[in-house]
């Protein structure tokens, strides 16, 4: 899976995914539930090709950011954006099953669409908590169900209900939707390894030290959002 996406998915995410209205809603949603605050120490886990790192400078400049992925053309394409070149900015390939990092490293920590390809979620997610400091906030995706055809069935529906989208505009949001299924395909294909329903996902973030929990879930990218802050400390509001 990891060449597919250094040969395929990570070169033309940003032409297909990317620019889909649903994606830019999701990456809103993200950074608006993180909380982000100047100075603050910003770990982004499975960054792709950098899009979290755009939108959290979009909200806030001044923020350490440092992104990991372990796919090296979508660090390569990250580093070209503005977000992921200047000081302040820190990108390397790691395998966030096994972070390098010192326990409490991290004000703030964004997973997104990461969980979807591991069968240890539990144990990723405890290490995410571990690099976390007390009092620190979280934003993780996790898979709420299947996804297979019914997932691009879902885009599809999206790009084609949303406001503002006759004619033209409606075109290109297929066009996109269309390409992006295409590379998307062996993805949706593919089993997830594991799913969580609200309340098993409550009680193991619970388990893990979480506190001010709450959960999400995205209908169409079949997500839970999951956000709350790390046990300890003063939770930043």
């Amino acid at each position: 899976m990891l060449s597919y996406f250094d040969a395929v998915y990570s070169r033309l995410y940003d032409r297909s995914t990317a620019r889909l209205s649903r994606y830019i809603q999701a990456q809103e949603t993200l950074v608006r539930h993180l909380r982000v605050q100047a100075g603050q120490r910003v770990l982004c886990a499975g960054l792709g090709t950098g899009n979290e790192l755009t939108s959290l400078r979009a909200v806030e400049c001044a923020l350490d950011l440092i992104g990991i992925d372990l796919s090296r053309t979508a660090l390569t394409r990250a580093r070209c954006k503005p977000a992921g070149g200047p000081a302040g900015t820190a990108l390397a390939l790691m395998d966030a099953r096994l972070l390098g990092f010192k326990d409490a490293a991290f004000d703030r920590l964004l997973c997104y669409h990461v969980l979807d390809f591991t069968r240890e979620p539990e144990a990723m997610t405890q290490e995410f908590f571990r690099v976390l400091r007390p009092g620190g906030r979280f934003v993780i995706s996790f898979p709420s169900g299947a996804e297979g055809p019914g997932l691009g069935a879902s885009l599809m529906s999206d790009s084609l209900s949303g406001p503002g989208r006759r004619g033209g505009r409606r075109i290109t949001h297929v066009s996109r939707t269309l390409l992006a299924g295409f590379i998307y395909l062996p993805l949706m294909l593919r089993r997830r390894p594991r799913t969580f329903t609200p309340d098993a996902l409550d009680a193991l973030l619970r388990s893990l030290g979480a506190a001010d929990v709450a959960i999400h879930t995205d209908p169409v990218y079949r997500d839970h959002i999951a956000s709350g802050a790390k046990k300890g400390g003063c939770y930043a509001s």
